[in-house]
């Protein structure tokens, strides 16, 4: 938006924090609030109104999009994390990410995962604002298997978190891991798989195809 002065900038993005603090920490929540948590592009439009600024697609997807700061400088992946990739590539799998977010979409997961050195080993990407809801909510496990282009029963849905990861894919007919690498061991699961970094993941993913 380069028309706009640099005091309305601001005030934009003051707003648009202020009013996001709530769905920017909805990946980590274990159950939807959907009366509470609005979508961020109903939310960039209301903070666009507010500002008395218009609110059309296109504005609203590039402020999304901007929103989404690129974390490749901001962080590293989980150790084994290349390793288990590779390793579901060499057994002939497909892998799919599937990931709670606010502001990033499928586009911007892809420029992360590029920058990471990892996109050559993920076949497709979905997320919360593509499918349209959070986890444990079906349709992001729905929407994964559509691009996978695999019925439930051929996959295997690995993730650290029982009620966002584990139960909605046991309720869809997959396999599941349960991995814990920056947690306590958990003292039950439901997952067909429990494994304490993602080396240990790869040897579950093995042993479930033989």
């Amino acid at each position: 938006m380069p028309t706009l002065e640099a005091v309305a900038v601001d005030a934009l993005v003051a707003d648009l924090i202020e009013s996001s603090r709530k769905g920017d920490q909805a990946r980590a929540m274990s159950t939807e609030t959907p009366a509470t948590i609005p979508a961020a592009e109903v939310l960039i439009a209301a903070s666009l109104a507010r500002q008395g600024l218009p609110a059309d697609i296109e504005t609203v997807n590039r402020i999304r999009r901007a929103m989404a700061l690129p974390v490749a400088d901001r962080m590293k992946p989980l150790p084994g994390a290349i390793e288990l990739l590779a390793e579901i590539r060499a057994l002939g799998l497909r892998t799919v990410i599937a990931s709670n977010t606010y502001w990033r979409d499928a586009q911007s997961y892809w420029e992360d995962f590029r920058l990471l050195g990892m996109a050559d080993y993920i076949e497709a990407i979905v997320t919360s604002v593509d499918a349209g809801h959070l986890k444990p909510h079906p349709a992001v496990f729905e929407m994964a298997m559509r691009v996978a282009r695999t019925p439930a029963e051929r996959c295997v849905v690995i993730g650290n978190r029982e009620e966002n990861d584990i139960a909605p894919a046991l309720a869809l007919g997959m396999r599941t891991i349960l991995v814990y690498p920056d947690d306590p061991m958990p003292p039950s699961s439901s997952a067909h798989a429990v494994a304490a970094d993602l080396w240990e993941c790869a040897k579950a993913v093995k042993a479930m195809l033989q």
